[in-house]
């Protein structure tokens, strides 16, 4: 019988927390005021049926990659996929600009050093978890964690 491990995160664990993706998308999107590309694209898993991001996306004309959960739901292909995507960009956009990454796995570090390295801003979002080594890679980390209340699906802090 396999013993269940403990979440370092023990009692702030919380599984019913949803993210509103909409809140999201309009906190990168309009924390300040750089030009996204001409077709910003969001990948994910699927989200909640309730949730607000297709509207969203749909006003503000993202393209999409939505990919389902495996058997054990957990997200598969999302993370190569936009891999795969921001090499592309470094070979086909020019002039550079900034690439916006809402993810905290150091498997995003030979992305970010490439981009880089061809002259990209690289701009990582994510929870204080984050790994250190992509925290100190990009050119700005932005914590979500002090809009904890304002990303909560249903939370008192309505999208603007």
């Amino acid at each position: 019988m396999k013993k269940k491990r403990r979440s370092k995160l023990g009692s702030f664990l919380d599984d019913r927390y949803e993210i509103d993706w909409g809140k999201f998308l309009y906190l990168l999107k309009e924390s300040d005021t750089r030009v996204l590309a001409e077709v910003p694209i969001l990948y994910g898993s699927r989200p909640p049926a309730n949730d607000s991001v297709w509207r969203r996306i749909r006003e503000d004309g993202f393209d999409t990659k939505v990919f389902d959960r495996n058997i054990r739901n957990k997200k598969k292909g999302v993370d190569m996929e936009m891999g795969m995507d921001v090499a592309e960009r470094l070979h086909t956009v020019s002039p550079p600009a900034t690439i916006v990454i809402a993810a905290g796995d150091a498997d995003y570090i030979p992305a970010v050093a490439r981009a880089q390295s061809k002259g990209w801003v690289v701009e990582v979002w994510f929870w204080s978890n984050a790994a250190g080594d992509l925290k100190k890679a990009a050119n700005r980390f932005s914590l979500l964690d002090p809009h904890l209340e304002y990303l909560r699906l249903g939370g008192k802090i309505a999208l603007p």
